[in-house]
């Protein structure tokens, strides 16, 4: 695994350098790092090249209250000092919205989108109630000093083996990223602009799901191509990560 700086974004790669093969940027949940998906950067192709894209606060990495819309731009201008001409966006949770935010105001039609596959993005209200919702619920101040660190003491001795594996990158997350980055998925989620966005913009697109998530929402509402990871929830790459490679290879490298 290698690491490509750009001004302060890291991307994981498996690549040392950009190169001019196919280009797969995948942008992960909150609380995640680009270590939880480090096994996706042994399965790939001669063309295929992945970005992990770390997220502010993320990985040990310092945050700096940038916000998703300023975090999209520097993506874009990465891209296109890099002159990369085509993407394959992989999303997941948190991470669903920032293909959208990056293409609405800055690629629009200027690089070519390939696919969009959306692992349970949060695209609508209804997707924040599980973590997001509950996160800005409380003042930032108390969310710091004591929730924080309660979710992670909660998780680390859940009997869940995904939460436990969730705890281990979210000691190495800012709390300030964590409850900012939340309050801003939440305002985007109030409209129905992301999903609308996402289904009339994205020619290609799939969304993903767990088979075990449970939520009142219509799998319909997210467009007519859909994919279903056996035997796991919102965390696939922690619950059952033999399916999860399995999905990534069939979808992206199509093994």
């Amino acid at each position: 695994m290698f690491q490509i700086r750009f001004n302060d974004i890291i991307f994981s790669s498996n690549r040392k350098k950009i190169s001019n093969s196919k280009i797969v940027l995948f942008f992960y949940g909150l609380g995640c790092s680009s270590t939880d998906l480090s096994f996706l950067l042994k399965q790939t192709t001669k063309d295929t090249q992945i970005l992990i894209a770390e997220l502010p606060g993320h990985n040990n990495l310092a945050f700096s209250q940038i916000d998703i819309l300023s975090y999209s731009r520097t993506i874009y201008v990465f891209l296109k000092k890099n002159r990369i001409k085509e993407i394959t966006f992989f999303a997941h949770s948190i991470g669903g919205i920032i293909p959208i935010i990056l293409v609405k105001n800055f690629i629009k039609k200027k690089i070519l989108i390939k696919n969009f596959f959306n692992y349970e993005g949060n695209l609508i209200l209804q997707d924040t109630e599980m973590l997001t919702k509950k996160t800005i619920s409380y003042n930032k101040t108390e969310f710091i000093k004591k929730k924080f660190n309660k979710l992670i003491l909660k998780c680390k001795n859940s009997n869940s083996i995904f939460l436990k594996l969730w705890s281990i990158s979210l000691i190495k997350t800012s709390p300030n990223a964590f409850y900012d980055l939340s309050k801003q998925c939440v305002e985007l989620s109030r409209s129905n602009e992301l999903i609308k966005f996402f289904k009339t913009f994205f020619k290609n697109k799939v969304y993903i799901r767990g088979e075990y998530t449970k939520n009142n929402i219509s799998e319909h509402l997210f467009g007519s191509m859909r994919y279903t990871i056996k035997k796991s929830g919102h965390f696939a790459f922690y619950e059952n990560k033999h399916q999860f490679l399995r999905t990534f290879n069939q979808l992206i490298l199509k093994k």
